[in-house]
């Protein structure tokens, strides 16, 4: 019998976290500590750490501020979006997935800009970082498009998306993937 703390080993292929509802500042920062105590039981390095809590944060803001979905709920001036997201264990690798809805305007965004880091180099999405943080957030951004420059900066693959129209409501469902090596 061992008397000293055990540490819980995932198997290669598991889930982590998933939630699929309304995100609120309250119920992110409840996930981000799951994903913390979680961490600290793969004992993944501090950078590792680091790079996949960023990428959480950035993910579900996302989903905090640009949610395009009818059930949405307001109060006391705050708004509660609908989405998903996932922390799960795929060999070496972890991987956040998240979906929620975004409008037709908003597609043409993501696709540009998540088209435009696919094909930029490290250093490159490092200068747009610095740069980035010095402009002027555009008037349909909440931060600059410094979340996703975050994400690719963060992550250890090009991230993946797709768009998937919703037939006959001019919205689609945003599906994001950030990978990060376990390295």
């Amino acid at each position: 019998m061992n008397s000293g703390s055990t540490v819980s080993r995932v198997p290669p292929e598991s889930v982590a976290l998933h939630y699929t509802g309304f995100f609120s500042p309250q119920n992110i920062t409840a996930m981000g500590e799951v994903i913390k105590v979680f961490l600290e039981n793969q004992q993944a390095p501090v950078k590792v750490r680091r790079r996949l809590f960023s990428s959480f944060v950035e993910i579900v803001q996302n989903i905090l501020r640009y949610s395009q979905d009818s059930r949405v709920m307001s109060h006391a001036e705050q708004d509660f979006r609908f989405g998903t997201v996932t922390l799960r264990v795929d060999g070496d690798n972890y991987v956040l997935e998240s979906s929620n809805q975004v409008d037709e305007v908003a597609c043409e965004q993501l696709r540009y800009w998540l088209d435009l880091l696919r094909t930029m180099s490290n250093e490159e999405i490092k200068q747009a970082y610095r740069v980035g943080l010095r402009a002027e957030s555009p008037a349909t951004s909440k931060g600059a498009n410094i979340g996703l420059l975050t994400l690719a900066r963060d992550v250890s693959e090009p991230l993946e998306y797709e768009l998937r129209p919703l037939e006959s409501s001019g919205y689609a469902t945003f599906w994001l993937k950030a990978t990060i090596h376990q390295d």
